[in-house]
């Protein structure tokens, strides 16, 4: 009896030291990370896999470090749908410029948990709430570093990356352990009391983009024509200068020799030039041959109208 009952005692103490062993047991998954405590102290940091840790002694706090978690400022959204429903924020949506207006901001900051240690530890929970009013306190300094027109238009990728920036140094500060992932501006408006006139400016600059398009893409097309024009007249003009280049020299040279011959045999050169411009200047000419004396016997008749027919 003594030993059947210490044998049935060694098996509860077995059990419950199984027992114990098996609550200690604990999985982290891939995507998680786990924090061990030790009489309510940090002891450890465990990765993915089984880990065991000492029940009642020690305490694991397990989160998911890889999902991406989201604010919505200036906005909420009640339900994804679709279709999907908001519910409007105007206190967080209005901000100050630096030229001292109003516009109207919504934004979204994305982010994760990059060391869950300090995300535990070195910041009072809700972490949430840090995260919400750093993104708030840093976009609307660097909104207010920045003119209306550049809010509205072309500054919007500087403004997210100078506020993610901005965000993550303050956090990094805290020692929150937290990495922004992004921050998009959703809807950049001006109030409503002047939300036409700013949409009418904007229309304005649009058209004036357009038209300067056009200017460039007519320029570009006149340009290279008026170019080519240019060369080819040039090129004319060129052609020209040494056509009557060579002419003159021709007619130069041409004067020279003849110039040459009428020093050798005046007479006969001044002859014979009489005959070569006779040659060139009477067979443009109509001609009447009449016999010596016939115009003593008839009234001559010599047509001086047009050639051809003429009258």
């Amino acid at each position: 009896m003594k030993l059947a009952g210490r044998f049935a005692a060694f098996l509860i103490v077995v059990g419950v030291l199984v027992g114990y062993l098996f609550m200690g047991v604990y999985e982290v998954e891939p995507d998680q990370q786990a924090v061990v405590l030790r009489l309510g102290a940090y002891n450890r940091t465990a990765e993915s896999g089984l880990g065991w840790h000492a029940p009642w002694i020690e305490r694991v706090e397990i989160r998911r470090v890889t999902v991406t978690r989201e604010e919505e400022f200036g906005y909420r959204t009640i339900t994804s749908g679709p279709p999907a429903q908001y519910e409007d924020q105007p206190g967080e949506r209005q901000m100050i410029t630096g030229d001292e207006n109003l516009v109207s901001l919504e934004f979204v900051v994305q982010y994760r948990i990059s060391d869950l240690h300090d995300y535990l530890f070195n910041v009072t929970p809700p972490v949430e709430d840090l995260v919400r009013d750093v993104s708030q306190e840093s976009i609307r300094a660097v909104v207010g570093q920045r003119l209306i027109d550049d809010v509205l238009t072309q500054a919007r990728g500087p403004i997210e990356d100078e506020t993610r920036q901005r965000i993550q140094t303050i956090l990094d500060d805290y020692g929150a352990g937290i990495r922004i992932q992004s921050l998009r501006l959703q809807d950049v408006q001006p109030p409503d009391p002047v939300k036409d006139a700013f949409a009418e400016v904007t229309s304005a600059e649009q058209d004036r983009e357009r038209m300067v398009l056009e200017a460039r893409g007519y320029a570009d097309k006149v340009v290279p024509e008026a170019r080519g024009t240019a060369a080819e007249m040039l090129n004319q003009a060129l052609g020209y200068r040494e056509s009557h280049i060579l002419t003159a020299q021709g007619e130069a040279d041409r004067f020279r020799l003849l110039l040459a011959e009428y020093q050798k045999a005046p007479e006969v050169t001044r002859s014979r030039l009489y005959i070569e411009t006779l040659e060139e200047i009477l067979p443009e000419m109509d001609k009447v041959i009449m016999e010596q004396g016939s115009t003593d016997r008839v009234l001559p008749y010599l047509p001086v109208g047009r050639r051809d027919g003429a009258r």
